[in-house]
């Protein structure tokens, strides 16, 4: 299933960058690895993705995108080195996806820092060795106000960084360190340009495969036996508008060392639920007391991670990212009801 952007109108004409024809992109067969591919073929370019998929389910991969000699697939682990130098072989640029990602906070963080950051370094380390020397990068706004707010309207703008001397998830610890290694990276070595893109929650359409983290935010709403959703606020960003930002990055020199933060304006759960109800979908829209969901935080693990934003709402001021970019964000109803219905609920 591929699905076209719904934001044309305001997008650039597709077009290959001629310096850079052939890309490597990390977690290609993630939920906005997916995209972000989708997204690089259409604009003609050759793709060899990786992911920690077997060889032998390659085939199906492949047939998601329909992209004949144009795609390939390496199977590769960010916690190995093994076949990553191999990979870079005749690559111009790297699009780095890939990272760990959790609905509830592991046992042991370093799960989830120690693919982020070290694989991080991995990639760039591997790459540079190999010649490559442009690079874009996901990261998050995990990166950038992921420590519970001292203030409950607190606002963002792409100068900020966690600080994560305080109560901070691993998820955020690992975006946060990662980022700092690759910029710390970059610093070193002056021929390196290297751009990250900082999105919030993520939803909007499937691309293929199977749904990510992300998206069991809709699936939850969808299929919640629950009496509401707790009060937690979201500023999301659809999947499309993510991997086009990718391909920006990486076509316009301007954007080099760029930090292009992605957020709407905040939206909380039961908000979502009302989006999804005025669609058509028997879902609930209540929304459940604080102490009840700090209730079942003992219970439930999901829930647990769910409580460090309840009481506050963070704010992103994205004027940079819009200003240098010409970035519209898809609503949310199209987000949400796209996602929805890519999970096949009708």
């Amino acid at each position: 299933m591929q699905l076209t952007n719904v934001q044309a109108k305001y997008r650039r004409p597709r077009s290959m960058n001629k310096k850079f024809t052939r890309i490597l992109i990390t977690g290609c067969t993630g939920f906005l690895g997916r995209q972000v591919t989708q997204e690089f073929l259409s604009r003609g370019y050759f793709v060899r993705g990786t992911t920690r998929t077997p060889k032998e389910n390659h085939d199906t991969v492949l047939a998601d995108f329909s992209a004949g000699d144009a795609f390939e697939l390496r199977a590769l682990d960010l916690t190995s080195e093994k076949g990553w130098k191999d990979a870079m072989q005749g690559i111009d640029a790297v699009i780095h996806t890939a990272s760990p990602f959790s609905a509830y906070e592991p046992k042991d963080e370093m799960e989830l820092i120690r693919p982020a950051k070290d694989g991080t370094l991995l990639v760039l380390k591997t790459a540079y060795d190999s010649g490559i020397r442009k690079f874009v990068i996901t990261s998050s706004t995990a990166a950038i106000s992921g420590a519970t707010p001292t203030s409950k309207n607190q606002t963002y703008d792409e100068t900020f960084w966690t600080d994560l001397s305080g109560d901070v998830s691993a998820y955020t610890k690992s975006k946060t360190l990662a980022e700092k290694a690759a910029r710390e990276f970059a610093a070193q070595y002056p021929d390196v340009s290297l751009t990250t893109v900082n999105p919030n929650v993520i939803f909007g359409p499937l691309h293929s495969g199977r749904a990510g983290t992300s998206l069991r935010i809709i699936e939850s709403i969808v299929k919640s036996s629950y009496p509401g959703f707790p009060k937690i606020s979201f500023a999301p960003v659809d999947v499309r508008d993510v991997a086009w930002m990718h391909a920006e990055a990486l076509e316009r020199d301007e954007l080099d060392g760029e930090r292009l933060m992605m957020a709407s304006t905040p939206i909380t759960m039961p908000q979502i639920a009302r989006i999804l109800k005025a669609h058509g979908y028997k879902v609930r829209t209540g929304a459940l007391p604080n102490v009840l969901v700090r209730l079942m935080a003992f219970f439930i693990k999901e829930a647990k991670l769910v409580t460090r934003g309840l009481g506050t709402t963070n704010h992103y001021d994205c004027s940079n990212t819009i200003e240098k970019t010409g970035w519209k964000s898809t609503t949310h109803e199209e987000m949400i009801v796209s996602a929805a219905e890519s999970l096949g609920y009708q």
